[in-house]
Parts: structure tokens; sequence; C-alpha cells
């Protein structure tokens, strides 16, 4: 999607939309993962997991068939509350089937497959919307969505499924979905250049608080919690979530910035993006199957979160103040933030598994995904209202944002100034990560 946007809000309109288009479906997502994990505990994952695809299929579809940018972003909102249970769902998977450690060595497979749709997945959407049309990036999810249900249907009928009645916790999961969905809409707003003290924005984070605090109290009374307290109090899950949110913060938001860096200072097309991208979206997975790899050998799992978090976090500060014609250094940049992302994801996600009982598996994992899609939700929030502050400073007056990004009449100093000004910021984010990781050096125990 990423390589899309400008050519999105180019084609429907609505620059100050176009944030959402990415933001959208994080919220839907966010909002949905943790529900998905504790309902696959309760009435197991396949079933869960076709309901997840079948509604990504349909959204899928309907972001295909948009007439204009409120509805693109309406139809992404529905994609992602299907799409919020997919990567959860599947790795938790992985927990029912593989023991202890061995889940880094099926982390691996993960990550072969994983970096064959990170490698597809910039290309085939740059060269789509070039050649053909955005709309294209939305339909071939069709035939993969379609091919994904069989393997589901067929390869997991083995997967125990609970027959026993219980209690589904609707309160909470209401409180929780309206507390997240009202901050990370307040969030979003502020990436558009909403004020943070603007009284929209506080009303808003306002009643955010309220709904999360009441969804706490809930969740300490009911029989079946959808996100049970235990899991929170837990010391190793909560750093784990802390690791792999600040990691998503730089993940997504640079996935977002980058092309949009490229395309503003270079006046690159959707195709040329895709390839200049294509360094930073093969070494991501190579650094998670690296790390699954390393799990196996008994690497210890915050030595992987530490080196990972400071490989990134380095190499985006070292991106930062490189000239974008310099590619060969660029790519080289890009390859080590990538391993250094991908690092944290697997060790983080088995770290939080081992610390919580079988019966909780579905909800730890729910909740380690629902934290990196919250950091990136954030980062993209945070990052973007940083980057449009830095382009008005320097744009005529009277200058909108697309004229800003599209125009090739603007200032490419100013341009690069503000962007590094980003970037700088988003290198910040794997610095609280590595700070996190030394405090988990004591809590997880060899497997």
């Amino acid at each position: 999607m990423s390589v899309s946007l400008l050519t999105i809000a180019s084609e429907l309109g609505g620059i100050s939309l176009m944030a959402w288009v990415v933001s959208g479906y994080l919220v839907a997502s966010t909002v949905a993962t943790p529900l998905y994990g504790k309902l696959s505990d309760l009435y197991g994952r396949r079933r869960l997991l076709n309901i997840s695809i079948a509604m990504a299929l349909c959204g899928s579809v309907l972001c295909a068939l948009a007439q204009s940018l409120p509805q693109l972003v309406l139809f992404r909102v529905s994609q992602g509350l299907g799409g919020g249970g997919l990567m959860a769902l599947s790795q938790t998977i992985v927990a029912d089937v593989a023991p202890g450690r061995e889940r880094g060595r099926y982390q691996g497979y993960f990550s072969g497959v994983f970096a064959t749709a990170a490698v597809l997945g910039p290309m085939l959407g740059g060269y789509l919307t070039h050649y053909l049309s955005w709309r294209a990036v939305f339909w071939i999810n069709v035939p993969i969505a379609l091919g994904a249900l069989l393997l589901s249907n067929r390869a997991l009928a083995r997967l125990p499924v609970h027959r026993k009645r219980r209690k589904i916790d609707y309160l909470g999961a209401l409180l929780l979905s309206g507390g997240l969905a009202t901050l990370l809409i307040a969030l979003t707003r502020i990436g558009q250049g909403i004020a943070w003290l603007a009284p929209s924005t506080l009303s808003l984070l306002a009643v955010a608080v309220i709904l999360l605090v009441l969804c706490g109290w809930v969740e300490t009374k009911v029989e079946e919690p959808i996100l049970p307290p235990a899991i929170m109090a837990n010391p190793t899950v909560v750093l784990c979530c802390a690791v792999l949110g600040l990691s998503f913060f730089l993940l997504i938001g640079s996935s977002v910035l980058l092309p949009l860096a490229f395309q503003a200072t270079e006046q690159a097309t959707a195709d040329r993006v895709a390839l200049k991208l294509l360094p930073l979206t093969i070494s991501i997975p190579c650094g998670a199957f690296l790390s699954g790899r390393l799990m196996v050998r008994q690497v210890a799992l915050h030595r992987l979160l530490m080196t990972g978090s400071l490989m990134s976090s380095l190499a985006m500060a070292a991106i930062a103040y490189t000239p974008f014609s310099m590619h060969a250094l660029l790519a080289a940049e890009m390859v080590v933030m990538g391993i250094g992302l991908g690092l944290p994801m697997p060790a983080a996600l088995v770290a939080a598994q081992l610390a919580v009982s079988r019966d909780q598996v579905g909800i730890a994992t729910g909740a380690t995904a629902f934290f990196r899609t919250l950091g990136g939700a954030i980062g993209i929030a945070i990052l973007t209202s940083m980057l449009m502050a830095a382009m008005r400073e320097s744009a005529p007056a009277g200058a909108t944002m697309q004229t800003v990004l599209a125009s090739s009449s603007t200032d490419p100093t100013a341009l690069r100034d503000a962007f590094t000004k980003v970037f700088l910021v988003a290198a910040g984010a794997p610095v609280l990560g590595f700070l996190v990781s030394t405090r988990l050096r004591k809590r997880l125990t060899p497997v």
C-alpha cells in the first residue's frame, strides 16, 4: 500500500485522509487482534482463522471497488477487522504444534514465506499501480485468500476444537474496542495535523482513558476476560510487547515515510520506489529467519532483542543523513535496519509464549500482535504529524500537502531536512526497545 498512497490520493482526492488508508487498517486490526486471540482459546484456531481470512477477503474486494477516499478508508477498516487475526492466529497455531524453542525453527519456516511475501508485496504493489491501477493491489488478494481458506480447512483439520460453551466477555470486548479505537483515532488525527492540545484531541484522549480504565475494572470481575489481568501482569509478556511495539513504531513508520521521501525528493514513480525498498523488505524476514535459527542453537533471547534494537536504530540514524543519490550506501543501511527489525520478532514472540500457561498461549500471542500494530499506529501518527509540521515551515503560503509532496518545484533541500528530522525521531524508538530488552535479561529462562 505504501507505494500507492500518492497515486490513490491523486485519483480519489482528499490528501488529508491519505494517512487513514494505512491507519484505518491498523486501528481496526489492533482492536480486533486480542479478540481473536481470546476467542481462539475458547472455540478453536481453525474456525477463527477462517473467519479472519473471509473478512479480509471481503474487505479487499470492497477496497478495490471504492469510488472515493472516505469509502476506501471505511473499507480498509473492514479489511483490518479480518486482518487482525491473520498473523496472531497463525503464530498461535505454531505454538500448538511445536514445543519450547523448537518454535524458533518453525518461525524460521514462517520467515521464509514472509520473505517471499515481503519481496513480492511492495514490488507487485509498485508495478501493479504503475502499469495497471492501484485497485489491482486489492484484487490480487482474492486468489491468495481463497487459497488460504482451502489450506486452512485441509491442513488444520486435526487441531482441537473446544465444544464446551463458555461465557464471552461482551462488555469487556466493547469497552476495549471503544477505548482503543478512540485512542488511535486521536493519534491519527494528530498525524493529520490536529494539535495535541486541541479540544477535540483532548476530548478523544479523555474518552479513551475512561473506557480503558473501565475495561480494566471489568476484566477483573468476569469469568472469561478478553484480556486476562494475569497476562498483562506478567512482566515478561509486558516487556516483550513493549519491544515489539517499539520495533514496529520504526518498521511501519519507515515503510510509509521512505516511499514518500523517494517520491517527494526524487519524483520516483511507484515501480522505482518498490525497487528502492527491496533491500529493506527482503532483509526484515531474513533477520527473523536468522533469529529463529539462533534460538534453536540456544542463543539467549534477550541478546537477540538487544542486538536487533541497536542495529535498527543506528541504521535508521544513518539513513537520515545519507543522500538518496548514494544508492549503494542507502541499500546497505536498509539491509542492516531490516535485519535489526527482524531479529526481535520471533524472539519476543517465543519469550512471551513461554512465559504463560498453555491455555493462555492464544491471548499472549494476540497481545504481542496487538502491541505490534499499536506501535505501528502510534508511529504513523507521531511521525506524519512531525513531517507535516516540518513541511509547513518551508512551504509557501497556501500550499497543500499534496502540492508539497508531488510538485517538482518544491525545494528539495527543505524536503530532505524535514524527512531527516522525522527519521531521527523514528530511530529513537528502538533505543527505548534496547533499554527494555536489558530488563528481560534476568526474566528469560533458557528452555
